[in-house]
């Protein structure tokens, strides 16, 4: 099975993400616009591609045959409500078109039809979930096993049975729950525990080539640090030419070139030691994660009004 994310945001109908969020919840939907704008109900592969493509163009389309091709009973798909409240959704039947007054004025048409369960707030969500709903594309895969597993725990959790036959999380699968910003915190508070100083005005957005800048309480040495997550690599000979000593960390270890002497390379390994020896000087959200990574698939207590708090018991 495969997880996926998916906006609603609703350009046709009445263009009300909040009414069409209702009504995928109201009729245990999830799916996107691009109506035919006939009376036809039923309609085939086929037929709706010949009703569509005079309303809109291919482009467009490409969002519908994404669905149709890819959606399949029994994958996961993430989404948000306009509020910002959490859903996972098990697919329970393949591509449809299913129209109605209230569908076409939520421009929700092409759909799967789905069990919807709420998960709530951003801190039960993987980092890299979070990091998918920045995308502008309609829906996308999220292709990462960590992610997959603990969906596939969390939907067990939340629906009280035991759907998915879900392995353990790998020991290693941290940092795919982490956001980028907590990813930041984890190594600000390691480098502060090694002696130096982190200039706050200095981590902003908008500083491109580095993430804060840092001075040593002692030999008032000067340093940079740069971070990066996913598989985006960091390539080291970029950073020898620096007047500051620089730290860099990509958290799945992806480090290109060669080894400079002004450029410590951070290893995930030794980081995830770290949190571990010194979980109690960590913020909540993150020893929130650090405690789901030994999620075992029979951890789960049977009860949805406890999913989370059970989840959060066993991890």
């Amino acid at each position: 099975m495969n997880v996926f994310r998916l906006h609603i945001r609703p350009n046709g109908g009445i263009a009300d993400s909040a009414f069409s969020f209702a009504y995928c919840l109201d009729e245990q939907v999830l799916g996107v616009g691009w109506q035919t704008y006939s009376d036809s109900v039923a309609l085939s592969w086929e037929g709706y591609l010949k009703e569509a493509i005079v309303h809109h163009d291919d482009g467009d389309l490409s969002r519908v045959r994404y669905l149709k091709r890819n959606v399949r009973k029994d994958d996961l798909i993430w989404t948000r409500s306009p509020t910002g409240t959490y859903y996972l959704a098990n697919v329970k039947s393949e591509w449809e078109y299913f129209t109605n007054a209230r569908a076409e004025d939520a421009d929700v048409v092409n759909v799967v039809r789905c069990e919807i369960l709420k998960v709530g707030s951003i801190d039960e969500v993987p980092g890299k979930v979070v990091n998918c709903f920045r995308a502008q594309r309609t829906i996308q895969a999220i292709d990462n096993e960590p992610v997959r597993l603990y969906s596939q725990h969390l939907w067990n959790a939340l629906s009280g049975t035991q759907y998915y036959a879900a392995r353990d999380l790998p020991a290693d699968s941290l940092f795919s729950f982490l956001t980028p910003e907590q990813t930041e915190d984890v190594i600000f508070i390691y480098l502060q525990t090694l002696g130096w100083l982190v200039i706050p005005h200095s981590r902003k957005a908008d500083t491109m080539s580095f993430e804060f800048y840092l001075i040593h309480r002692e030999t008032r040495e000067r340093a940079i640090v740069q971070i990066k997550t996913g598989n985006t690599q960091l390539t080291v000979n970029e950073w020898a030419d620096r007047a500051q000593r620089v730290y860099l960390f990509q958290s799945s270890g992806l480090y290109a070139g060669e080894a400079q002497p002004s450029v410590t390379c951070l290893l995930p390994s030794d980081i995830r030691a770290f949190m571990d020896r010194h979980a109690d000087i960590l913020p909540a959200n993150i020893r929130h994660w650090l405690a789901r990574c030994g999620v075992t698939s029979q951890a789960c207590e049977p009860s949805v009004s406890t999913a989370v708090n059970a989840v959060t018991a066993t991890l």
